[in-house]
């Protein structure tokens, strides 16, 4: 179908305004940049094409449609659209601008987050795992807090992958092992682990994860500051945990 010319003009000026956000970008990792879309309330991420297999379309794909699943449970910005272009060269998602409603706790540090903060990404992390996502690469460059709840929102799933079985066992028992671990629940984490993959090696996963799930709804259940879980208030946790061996 012959295009009109003037969507041809409107995309040619289009290119011309988001090059020139492009060149002063909001936000940059190792697969991509960052910059404001043309579209008020939007940013767009930039996929670089320069590294091996992170830039085809259904590299691409995947990303944006497992971003697009957690925002669905209100983890990660709501996506506004996905552009493929030949070759690879770029490729870019068009998403939500968090910015106005979140803020950014040391987005140089690429660290994980501590204490409450831990927690609460691990709780995200094993709600994403119960889905079949494992989402890798959490760091405070790809994680903000809401203004007012301190709740955290995911960005950049780049790393994400699609998991079942022993890999989706192994997601959840990970997220909920160092969720405990945060909330200083150090035996319990250590018990639970060591459970969830005892079953693994002796290739019962359905009753891994069934553990798994046991543990993970204990994690879930830490709703305030991490320094509260210690001495008397883990009994119930505890024994939670410690009947799982």
């Amino acid at each position: 179908m012959r295009r009109l010319a003037g969507e041809i003009i409107n995309e040619y000026l289009r290119e011309g305004r988001l090059a020139a956000n492009r060149s002063q970008p909001i936000g940059a990792g190792g697969y991509g940049t960052v910059y404001n879309s043309d579209v008020k309330g939007n940013v767009i991420k930039d996929i670089r094409q320069d590294y091996i297999g992170l830039s085809t379309e259904s590299m691409v794909e995947k990303e944006t449609n497992l971003q697009a699943l957690a925002a669905d449970m209100g983890l990660a910005p709501r996506v506004a659209g996905l552009e493929t272009f030949r070759g690879g060269v770029g490729n870019r998602i068009e998403m939500q601008d968090m910015r106005p409603t979140h803020y950014s706790k040391g987005r140089n540090a690429r660290q994980f987050p501590q204490g409450m903060d831990a927690v609460r990404v691990n709780q995200q992390l094993g709600q994403l795992a119960l889905k079949g996502v494992d989402l890798q690469d959490r760091h405070t460059g790809n994680i903000m807090y809401n203004n007012m709840t301190n709740r955290p929102t995911q960005l950049d799933f780049g790393l994400a992958q699609r998991v079942e079985g022993e890999d989706q066992v192994a997601a959840l028992t990970n997220a909920t092992t160092d969720g405990l671990t945060s909330a200083g629940l150090y035996e319990e984490a250590q018990i639970f682990n060591e459970t969830v993959y005892d079953l693994l090696a002796g290739g019962q996963v359905n009753d891994a994860m069934d553990v798994a799930k046991q543990g993970f709804n204990q994690l879930q259940k830490i709703k305030g500051p991490a320094q509260n879980y210690g001495s008397a208030k883990t009994v119930l946790a505890r024994k939670a945990l410690a009947d799982l061996s």
